[in-house]
């Protein structure tokens, strides 16, 4: 029998998800390029920011974001929750999020589009027009780039949330439910991927004497 290429045991290969000090400095980054523009007055690194955040705090996929309207948010419809409408297999899912989240995605709101209507983008373009799925693409890219993290893009963000979900809670049917997945199988990958319990199997064997003294 011939063997199939392509599939990787073991959970996510390293390039695919951001470790604990990428994620660090990746926050670090655009938190402190945004700091500077709001002292300066200019937004791009204040949305940039909020893009990367996005992401790392639901998971969602690059069209996803796009797409997100401010009826789909809790400054709209006071839940703690982001509807995504826009889902793959055009089917709609709740997303859950912080309430630390929350709170931060409603300031940026408040102090950024307060102008908008709730059936607004959250994220427009310099001409008013829905942020496009190439412009998201590109922002992320660049932003890895400058903070020093070779080949980072959208769905390594997403990624990276799963991973750190099912750490947290070992509770895969959430994860399942948080990323939009049809079958448990395609979220498993996650279960074999930067846990700690696995961490803490294989160190043990430092322990474990293999040579006669």
């Amino acid at each position: 029998m011939g063997t199939r290429t392509g599939t990787t045991r073991g959970g996510l290969s390293p390039a695919k998800y951001l470790t604990e000090q990428q994620q660090k400095r990746l926050i670090a980054y655009v938190k402190a390029q945004a700091d500077i523009a709001r002292h300066t007055n200019r937004r791009r690194a204040i949305i940039d920011e909020m893009l990367v955040m996005l992401f790392l705090n639901t998971g969602l996929r690059a069209n996803e974001l796009c797409k997100l309207k401010l009826s789909d948010l809790p400054v709209t419809h006071g839940k703690n929750v982001v509807f995504v409408r826009a889902g793959k297999r055009k089917v709609i899912r709740i997303v859950e999020i912080s309430d630390r989240f929350c709170k931060k995605l409603g300031r940026f709101i408040e102090l950024y589009r307060k102008k908008a209507k709730p059936a607004d983008y959250l994220f427009i373009n310099e001409r008013g027009k829905q942020l496009q799925y190439v412009s998201v693409y590109s922002k992320v890219t660049r932003i890895g780039s400058r903070a020093g993290i070779a080949h980072l893009h959208p769905h390594v963000l997403r990624h990276t949330y799963l991973t750190r979900l099912y750490n947290v809670g070992h509770d895969l049917r959430f994860v399942q439910d948080q990323a939009g997945h049809k079958s448990p199988v395609t979220t498993a990958i996650y279960a074999q991927t930067d846990q700690a319990a696995r961490r803490k199997q294989v160190n043990a064997l430092d322990n474990v004497n293999l040579l006669a003294e």
